[in-house]
């Protein structure tokens, strides 16, 4: 078996393609921003093949501004009649051959029901860090919501505010999430190094008085969204900031022909769960994110 480095943004699509058709619960959008060069510290990406020239698996190593400081995201994907012949073991070690910059943890995620998955990667080291629910939504239905005194809500897809600074400390009071509490902070910056070519942003911030309060932001992809964030200022939780602004998100995304969204959260994150209930999202999947340090 060789390992061949698979140059970037050429290999994207077809990375893509494959890990989506060994697990169809992947979302699409968020693949694409992952593999995404602009917007990454560092990105190496790796294929082998079988003979006759079909790929037989794909992995990538990624590091970021939106990830804990020393942390590395990676993935390996095989084709799952070639289990047990070694493909994942060989993409796994040239990827870690590979890494670059102080990189000292290693974070991964695994669709829930892959079992074979998951062994291989606690077999690696992984250990579970916590179980992530995807949920989704069709925004056909949306409705907007009607004025309320005092509250007001700006669509603000470029993230591009006269009081950037302001509204930056408000989105990091915000997260008291539990993935906050394993160092996936998020900034304006951050925010806006999200999407990939092709992608686009979708946000919505709410002003209670004229002071930034809450903030929704997602990545479209073609006719699909992913909401990575929604936030409320622990001061003023309790009033349905959460609720409203992504029901005004939703409406905005609906009118730039967005017709679904998907979101993940932590499985003990019963506020912005019910949030999401109340906004008709269903269960689409779920997803265990795993950690362990450098080997």
């Amino acid at each position: 078996m060789e390992v061949f480095a698979a140059p970037l943004p050429k290999n994207a699509s077809a990375i893509v393609d494959f890990v989506v058709a060994r697990t169809p619960a992947h979302d699409r959008a968020i693949l694409r921003s992952d593999l995404n060069e602009g917007t990454a510290r560092s990105l190496r990406a790796y294929h082998v093949y079988q003979h006759g020239g079909a790929l037989a698996g794909v992995s990538f190593a990624r590091t970021a501004s939106n990830l804990p400081e020393g942390a590395a995201f990676v993935m390996v994907s095989t084709h799952a009649d070639l289990a047990g012949r070694g493909l994942g073991s060989g993409l796994f070690s040239a990827m870690l051959a590979d890494l670059v910059g102080d990189v000292n943890r290693l974070v991964t995620c695994v669709f829930a029901d892959d079992q074979a998955s998951l062994g291989v990667a606690r077999h690696w080291g992984f250990q579970d860090v916590q179980l992530s629910i995807t949920s989704s939504v069709v925004l056909t239905g949306t409705a907007t919501p009607g004025p309320i005194v005092g509250v007001t809500f700006e669509a603000c897809d470029d993230l591009a505010f006269d009081d950037s600074e302001t509204v930056d400390a408000m989105l990091l009071e915000t997260q008291t999430n539990p993935e906050f509490e394993l160092g996936l902070t998020l900034r304006l910056a951050s925010l806006r190094e999200t999407p990939a070519l092709g992608q686009r942003p979708v946000a919505v911030l709410t002003r209670v008085e004229g002071r930034p309060a809450a903030i929704s932001f997602a990545v479209a992809d073609g006719d699909q969204m992913h909401v990575v964030y929604t936030g409320v200022d622990p001061g003023l939780r309790g009033r349905g900031l959460g609720l409203l602004t992504k029901q005004v998100l939703h409406s905005h995304a609906r009118d730039l022909g967005i017709r679904m969204a998907l979101t993940d959260n932590d499985e003990s994150n019963a506020g912005i769960r019910r949030v999401n209930d109340q906004l008709g999202y269903t269960r689409h999947s779920s997803w265990y994110w795993m950690m362990q340090p450098r080997p």
